[in-house]
């Protein structure tokens, strides 16, 4: 291995201490520096070092395969970096047990090719420092803060790099650099960290102005007054899967708010709090009912958290894997949630989450008031029953009203959008005719209350699911009813809505059959299938494949040296003579001893007794380092030189050592 000892092990202990795998990373150190003292060497061959190329390859799929499937997003990214380590440990592992310092480059690519050779053989390269630079980045990923990080980076870097200083660079001077180095990087972090936090603070300003975005993350501001067509997007928002009586929804609401003025409507409680959990991922919102629907509800959830679209009279929600809140207008939030919910919706006629009527739920805005007198007047409405008045407002809209998307009711003559809209053009969209029958309800003396989400119109149905899309938004109103305590949903907007033929481009058809694709794929990935339970067993076949032609290649072979396998070495030199003699001088006591340099090697036998020819000796090192270490190379007339200077300085020892058993090249 090209690290200095134990350095290695250094950086896979860091790397299990940052993620949380000391046990682990204590046995894959001692695996790697048990090489150093092993004595007999594996030889791989470059269809061997492939397998285990792709072995790990393979490893590392299977990671991020599982990763994918069980971790969001952000998490997945430094879960990924963590498993480096663990992932090309194997290619690690083969380069430090096998006869070769180095690996070729041939066995990254696919399939095994020729790859352009120096005159002395395949490029290769050892990949020891590449793997401590895996172990610093999967440690640098955890995701838990750790106060001696940075410390423990200096201290492998600067091991790392002390190692490999160059002679001609003092101590000294290397050690002022190393302390100016890691005091600067100290100062300089904690003043980029600060200057990042600046500018996300200031970034999430800028966008914030750019697209004026509401104070208030609670409040919906209308469409109402401003000019120009909606324009509605084909986007597949939710996917619904009635149970067996097929019974679905309606409507779907998903925002509930009792305040309004200037074009804009407001909850007056934005406080969630957790709804109570009748079993482990079950949410019992309300008390039982007797009639129940169920409905399957599907729809993503990026950042973990956002309002969920269900039925008026849920009471519980279940299978949601995440944490189910409300709040006082009955709202559904859910918290930590998965990347794709496919809850279960129980609902049924009756009691639904929507509080009694409060203050609020009868204010009407003052911009609006003279307009809505004058309406309830014409209709008589203070003279009829709470459930005659809506039954009237329903066949006002009916009869006089037609559905646009188009805008244009300006305020002018004095009158509000919504003024102009119900004594003049008598045309709008659902937020015009929502707005107006909650408002004219109000003015009645009837509590109503605005609620926004989605409509599920029959023209939906795709098979046993029912699609609904962006297009299919959609505002109306609740109103209450004092004899029984219940609020009904009204919606006054003409049903021709639905149909309307600027909903669907012509190539929607192309753009569902991409987002059916990757619903599919995103139940597998959140655990919505079956598959997604047996996964990660997929990539076992291929690696257990790889594993066992790599074990079955090496059983039964033992590593020979080049000259007597007739094979060529895969690293330049390692076929040169003097590995012979260093075996010879064994016998005599003189052979290289471990760590020591081949400079000192040479002096130590030039200046015995017992070595003939100390001059000889002097050519055939000078001979074996230009084979071992230029990257030209020796010439075919220099490297039969070499082996003729070999061969005779072996007899002559060996006349000169009668004693010693001299094997001849």
């Amino acid at each position: 291995m090209k690290t200095p000892p134990f350095l290695m092990a250094l950086a896979l202990m860091f790397w299990g201490w940052q993620t949380g795998h000391f046990f682990w990373s204590l046995l894959m150190a001692g695996l790697i520096e048990a090489a150093r003292h092993a004595r007999r060497r594996l030889d791989f061959s470059d269809a061997d070092l492939k397998r285990i190329w792709l072995l790990c390859l393979a490893l590392q799929a299977g990671a991020a395969l599982i990763l994918y499937s069980t971790q969001d997003r952000m998490l997945f990214v430094f879960k990924f970096a963590q498993t480096l380590p663990v992932s090309f440990l194997p290619l690690m592992l083969a380069q430090a047990y096998c006869n070769r310092e180095a690996l070729p480059l041939s066995i990254f690519q696919w399939p095994i090719t020729s790859h352009p050779e120096s005159l002395n053989g395949p490029l290769s390269a050892n990949i020891s420092l590449p793997y401590f630079a895996l172990c610093v980045l999967g440690a640098s990923a955890s995701t838990q803060s750790n106060a001696y990080f940075y410390q423990g980076v200096c201290v492998l870097v600067l091991a790392a790099l002390t190692w490999t200083r160059p002679r001609r660079v003092g101590m000294f001077a290397w050690s002022l650099l190393a302390v100016a180095i890691v005091v600067g990087g100290y100062y300089s972090q904690q003043e980029l960290r600060r200057i990042q936090n600046a500018l996300e603070g200031a970034l999430g300003g800028l966008i914030a102005d750019m697209f004026h975005q509401p104070a208030d993350a609670r409040e919906c501001r209308t469409s109402i007054g401003q000019p120009g067509e909606l324009a509605l997007s084909g986007r597949i928002i939710w996917r619904l899967t009635p149970d067996k009586s097929g019974f679905v929804p309606p409507l779907l609401r998903q925002a509930i708010y009792d305040g309004y003025r200037n074009e804009t409507w407001s909850c007056s409680s934005n406080d969630f709090t957790p709804a109570p959990n009748r079993t482990a991922d079950n949410y019992q919102l309300l008390p039982p009912k007797s009639l129940v629907v169920e409905t399957h509800i599907a729809g993503y959830y990026e950042n973990g958290e956002g309002l969920l679209a269900a039925p008026h009279g849920t009471f519980e929600v279940g299978n949601s894997g995440s944490i189910v809140r409300t709040n006082r207008l009955g709202w559904i939030d859910l918290e930590n949630a998965p990347g794709l919910v496919d809850c279960i919706a129980r609902w049924g006629p009756g009691a639904s989450l929507d509080p009694p009527p409060s203050p609020a739920d009868l204010a009407v805005d003052p911009h609006e008031t003279n307009v809505m007198a004058q309406v309830v007047a014409d209709l008589g409405l203070k003279k009829m029953s709470e459930r005659q008045r809506i039954r009237a407002l329903t066949h006002f809209f009916a009869d006089r009203f037609t559905y646009t998307l188009a805008g244009g009711s300006f305020r002018h003559s004095g009158k509000t959008p919504l003024g102009v809209f119900l004594t003049e053009t008598h045309r709008g969209h659902c937020e015009y005719f929502a707005t107006a029958t909650v408002l004219l309800l109000r003015m009645a003396g009837v509590p109503a209350r605005y609620v926004t989400g989605f409509a599920v119109p029959e023209n939906a149905r795709d098979g046993a699911t029912y699609v609904v899309r962006e297009r299919h938004s959609h505002a109306w109103a609740l109103a209450y009813h004092a004899d029984n305590n219940t609020w009904e949903e009204v919606d006054t907007t003409p049903s021709a809505w639905a149909v309307q033929p600027a909903g669907a481009p012509w190539w929607e058809p192309l753009s569902d059959a991409g987002s059916n694709f990757y619903f599919r794929f995103s139940k597998w990935r959140w655990s919505k299938t079956s598959l997604a339970r047996y996964a990660s067993w997929l990539m076992a076949p291929l690696i257990l494949s790889l594993a066992w032609r790599i074990i079955a290649d090496q059983r039964g072979r033992v590593t020979a040296p080049a000259s007597e396998t007739g094979k060529a070495p895969g690293w330049p030199g390692l076929d040169s003579e003097l590995f012979l003699i260093d075996r010879q001088l064994a016998s005599a006591n003189l052979s290289r001893q471990p760590g020591e340099t081949l400079a000192y090697w040479q002096r130590r036998l030039e200046s015995s007794e017992t070595v003939p020819h100390p001059d000889r000796l002097k050519r055939i090192f000078d001979l074996h380092r230009t084979l071992r270490f230029d990257p030209i190379g020796l010439t075919t007339p220099e490297r039969q030189s070499l082996r003729e200077e070999a061969e005779t300085w072996l007899r002559d020892f060996a006349e000169q050592n009668p004693k010693a058993k001299t094997r001849l090249l």
